[in-house]
């Protein structure tokens, strides 16, 4: 009957609108282009993005309507930290880029200018490599579109020594990607920022000539504990004397050398526990 068909429209919607929701992610609107390698559009929430202070305390975030949403009412620095799929091994973005809009519905710097920070940081855990990006995001604008290059010319530096980074530091942060930050607090009073259509694109296939070559030469470099402008410096060279290296031999003798020097370490320690010990042990029978 009519009740019968009245009760079962919020149904079938219910079910067409969770229907959609499910695959909307990945079919409807989630569909790379051919050069992008990763998309966020926080259409319903915050896709696996969250936000964290500079200190890397977790921050308040929500995302919806395609924004993904913070605030502030003081002077902290907060960044909006991506979702694992911009994550991982993104060499291919080396030459690519990484654009984003970001805006302000509301903001008060209390007189004082915008806040100097990185706007963008990209990490490396496993390389233990920093890499940020100033002056990206203009202050005292409603919403600004921004693009940043990801190449040794884009403007990158190391977050530690301020060094302009080299084209072999960004491989390797792009290669093991644990970290992709952008900034969204820019002023010292109250502000609410907003993050929107985040992508991240692959570079033109260029010539990574010796670091796609020979995957042996960044280990070799890591043996011979030489940085990224030095690895990158003597690459050519290293690529030629590779061919005379027993590439296993050098190997199981690095693994040898690590293991050797952990043991040490854990003897060292040992014997620091040992004198910490007799110390106390000293003071104790001295009190009584």
């Amino acid at each position: 009957g009519n009740g019968m068909r009245a009760a079962s429209y919020p149904l079938l919607i219910g079910i067409i609108l969770a229907a959609l929701a499910s695959v909307s992610s990945q079919k409807f609107f989630g569909e790379l282009e051919e050069n992008q390698l990763a998309r966020s559009r926080f259409l319903w929430d915050a896709e696996g993005w969250n936000c964290s202070t500079k200190d890397g305390a977790l921050w308040p975030v929500s995302g919806e309507l395609q924004q993904l949403k913070s605030s502030d009412d003081d002077d902290t620095i907060w960044y909006y930290t991506a979702s694992a799929e911009f994550l991982g091994n993104k060499v291919e973005a080396y030459g690519g880029t990484i654009s984003f809009t970001l805006g302000h519905s509301e903001y008060n710097s209390l007189g004082l200018g915008a806040q100097e920070e990185y706007d963008i940081i990209i990490g490396s855990k496993i390389y233990n490599i920093s890499l940020g990006h100033m002056h990206i995001v203009p202050p005292w604008v409603t919403s600004s579109e921004n693009v940043v290059e990801l190449s040794e010319d884009g403007g990158w530096v190391d977050t530690e020594t301020g060094e302009s980074a080299s084209r072999l530091a960004i491989l390797r942060t792009l290669s093991t990607l644990t970290d992709l930050k952008i900034r969204g607090s820019y002023y010292h009073g109250h502000e609410y920022s907003f993050i929107r259509d985040v992508i991240l694109t692959k570079g033109v296939k260029q010539d990574l000539a010796w670091i796609r070559n020979d995957a042996h030469i960044d280990e070799l470099c890591r043996a011979l504990k030489l940085n990224a402008h030095a690895c990158e410096h003597y690459g050519v060279h290293l690529m030629k004397a590779l061919q005379k290296v027993n590439m296993n031999k050098l190997r199981a003798e690095y693994t040898a050398l690590m293991r050797k020097r952990k043991e040490n370490d854990a003897q060292e320690e040992e014997r620091r526990l040992a004198i910490e010990k007799q110390l106390q042990d000293e003071q104790e029978a001295a009190l009584l």
